[in-house]
This record gives C-alpha cells, structure tokens and sequence, in this order.
C-alpha cells in the first residue's frame, strides 16, 4: 500500500512540474530590441506610398491621429527590431506587436505577409515600423499579443 501511495505521488508532482511548465512556457521572453531611427526624406518611396495611400482611404496600418503631412524632412520612421524567445512546449501563433503611441507618433505601418508562428524552443525576430515626427524620441511602450493552444495572452514591454 505505501507503494502505490509512493507511485501516486510521484506522478501527480510529475504531472503538477509539467503543467507548471507548460504555464511557464506560454510567456514569451524578451531577449533583445533594436531601435533604427531614419528621417522620411531617405525614404521617399515609402514616405509618399503612405501619403497616397491615407488620401485614399487604403491605408492598412494603425493611424494614431490625423495630420496634414508637410515636407518629408519633418518626420522619421522608426523600426523597432524585437527578438523574443519562445521555451515552451508549443507554439506561439498569431503573434502581434503594437505600439503604444507617443505624442509625437503619428501611424504604425501593417505587417507584411501573415501573422508570424514562433516555434517552440526558438527564437524570432519581429520588425514594427512607426511614422513620427523627426523630433521625437524612440522610447515606447511594446504589446506582444500571440495565441498557445487557442488561448490568447498579451506582454507588455516598456522600453
């Protein structure tokens, strides 16, 4: 009988270290984030594309607030490169990062292609892409929102 006790015991703190693991692993780690800041006039054909795009009602991003955009030289896109780390035992699907605006911000560009999967026990990279004013800063306020198993979770990042 202390067998069978002993054996029960085991496996429920067994399977208790693997749910536990499994709850640990649906967090996404935050490994590192690069900041690129690079004034609108070095990238006119993107600069314009968005102009185009706001004047006709296309625009796929998130516009923040409305403006009426003057020279490229007043604004800046700045790409945020964030590297995250997935160690659990599923996959993060559907994942989304959004910006917390600044006063200066004014869009945040769409993804491009399908919503990214970061493999179980992998790292991935996630580019986001802001519009702002030249002047601004490049501190901001990261959400991470991605799905395990059907079940949605969100981080968020002060940078």
């Amino acid at each position: 009988m202390r067998f069978l006790t002993c054996v029960i015991v085991a496996v429920t703190v067994l399977v208790g270290a693997f749910f536990g693991y499994c709850f640990y692993g649906a967090q996404v780690q935050l490994e590192s984030v690069g900041t690129v800041k690079t004034p609108a006039n070095e990238m006119l054909d993107s600069f314009s594309a968005v102009r185009e795009q706001l004047s006709l009602d296309a625009f796929y991003g998130e516009q923040f607030r409305e403006t009426e955009f003057e020279a490229p030289e007043n604004y800046a896109f700045i790409t945020l490169n964030v590297r995250m780390k997935n160690v659990g035992l599923f996959p993060m699907e559907w994942m989304r990062v959004e910006v917390e605006p600044n006063a200066a911000d004014i869009l945040q560009l769409a993804p491009q292609g399908d919503a990214p999967t970061l493999e179980r026990m992998s790292l991935g990279e996630y580019a986001v892409t802001v519009l702002t004013l030249a002047d601004a800063e490049t501190r901001h306020t990261l959400t991470v929102s991605y799905y395990v198993l059907g079940r949605k979770y969100e981080k968020e990042f002060i940078m």
